[in-house]
């Protein structure tokens, strides 16, 4: 079966974003649970030098959006550059990355392979093709950022497993 980079994207962006979604539901019924600020949960980190857990979602809604959406050479929305305060806003970040990513066509990603992919990083420009875009950069980070987000939660005993994190599954 020859690699198509609409399945190794789209469909995988739309699970972990689905996923992300609930866990972020999770972690808010856990501080109105225990009444807990979700503004001292947004703004834990694992370690001092590491983003904050409302950066990490917000990282994760831009690649898990982001990352199809350059293959297709479709913008798509664009979301402010500033954390979220809320886990109701967070979530709705995710959703919104999640319903765009639903859009994105077979017929839009197919043949990106050796397209070249281009975009910031802060004032350098950064080129790749596609494939390369997609195996070593975009979901790359996009499971580290979604992997963080979910070992923050984790650690601070938001009642989330691994089926939380791998959210909806095809199982035969």
């Amino acid at each position: 079966m020859a690699f198509s980079m609409y399945d190794a994207s789209v469909p995988i962006c739309a699970q972990q974003l689905g996923a992300l979604a609930t866990i972020i539901g999770k972690a808010a019924d856990h501080c109105a649970t225990h009444k807990f600020e979700e503004a001292a949960l947004l703004t834990d980190r694992l370690y001092p030098d590491m983003f904050c857990l409302a950066r990490q979602i917000r990282q994760a809604a831009d690649f898990g959006r982001l990352t199809p959406g350059r293959l297709a050479g479709v913008a798509g929305p664009d979301f402010a550059a500033v954390d979220d305060t809320s886990f109701a806003a967070a979530k709705k970040r995710v959703e919104d990355s999640l319903a765009f990513v639903n859009t994105l066509t077979r017929a839009q990603i197919e043949g990106s392979e050796d397209k070249v992919i281009s975009w910031m990083a802060g004032s350098a420009e950064r080129k790749m093709k596609g494939a390369d875009y997609l195996r070593q950069f975009g979901l790359p980070n996009f499971f580290f950022f979604v992997t963080t987000a979910y070992d923050i939660l984790r650690h601070r005993a938001v009642a989330i497993g691994k089926g939380d994190f791998l959210g909806r599954v095809n199982w035969l």
